[in-house]
């Protein structure tokens, strides 16, 4: 395992995490009142470019950069997302990871993430379950990032492609 896979996932991260607390933030663009969980797709998808420790970490981190951001008590989007980020690595190491299966991936994970999100915050005391739309807050998400998965799958395999070494003519 390289440092630089783990540098360039991380960097990824923080790229979803910029476009989703600015483009798609609140005042931004939210297709039917709810936006895309582009933080949680970037953790699903480089499920198969890091080892899984390294996963887990990147997990914790891009839900503790996204509580500190957010208005939600510190560490719900942490446990989100460091299981959602378990399951991808253990999800990526059983499947062939064909796009269909990936797409899949993202879809399940996305709605696994908000609901486990959901749950957590109702227990800390947040009265999430009892929102008027958590639903639609819990569905959509999981759709916006099936519709954004292949061109960020494309993206990341760009990126993570490995370069070949050579004289140039």
């Amino acid at each position: 395992m390289s440092r630089g896979r783990v540098v360039t996932s991380l960097l990824a991260i923080l790229v979803m995490i910029v476009m989703q607390t600015t483009v798609f933030g609140s005042g931004g663009i939210q297709p039917f009142g709810v936006a895309p969980a582009l933080v949680t797709l970037a953790v699903v998808l480089v499920a198969p470019y890091v080892e899984a420790e390294y996963h887990l970490l990147l997990g914790f981190t891009a839900g503790i950069l996204i509580d500190l951001i957010g208005s939600a008590p510190l560490g719900l989007w942490a446990m989100s997302l460091t299981v959602v980020a378990y399951a991808a690595s253990r999800l990526s190491r059983q499947l062939a990871m064909s796009s269909l299966a990936m797409a899949g991936m993202v879809f399940g994970l996305t709605i696994a993430g908000q609901v486990i999100f959901v749950v957590v915050s109702t227990i800390f005391g947040q009265d999430t379950i009892a929102q008027p739309h958590v639903v639609r807050n819990v569905l959509l998400p999981g759709v916006w990032n099936l519709a954004l998965a292949y061109p960020a799958m494309w993206a990341l395999k760009r990126v993570f492609k490995p370069t070949e070494q050579g004289w140039a003519l």
